[in-house]
């Protein structure tokens, strides 16, 4: 069964490698085939990984699109590394994402990382915002 997309006007989509974005009408299209896909509601732009939970969600988005995702590993772990070390009450949700990438489920892992970004805006909030 193919995937219906329908795209708001000037939305963006990845799907594998490409960034699609829509003209200034309502679009609908269906794609079938195994291949990454991410919405823009949950893409996230390098220039905006600006905190460190936004960092691993950056990487492991990487992850999700890529052909080698294994070749990420070693910078999505110093990330983690680095953000264990600053917030160690974070840690059940960096496993999460950490089983998520063992498993190779990279879109749970990015919704797992998704849940990461919350709760380190909720546990340091404006502190983040003005310094990094």
């Amino acid at each position: 069964m193919p995937l219906k997309i329908e795209l708001k006007p000037h939305e963006s989509i990845v799907i594998g490698e490409a960034l699609i974005t829509n003209d200034g009408e309502r679009t609908r299209f269906y794609i079938e085939g195994n291949i990454p896909i991410l919405r823009e509601k949950f893409i996230l732009r390098e220039k905006d990984a600006n905190t460190p939970s936004k960092r691993i969600y950056f990487i492991v988005q990487q992850m999700y699109l890529s052909r080698n995702p294994e070749k990420l590993h070693s910078i999505y772990l110093e990330y983690v590394r680095d953000l264990q070390n600053a917030s160690a009450s974070l840690i059940p949700y960096i496993s999460a994402v950490n089983e998520c990438i063992i498993n190779s489920d990279y879109y749970a892992a990015i919704k797992a990382a998704s849940t990461l970004i919350q709760k380190e805006d909720e546990l340091f909030g404006e502190a983040l915002k003005g310094n990094i």
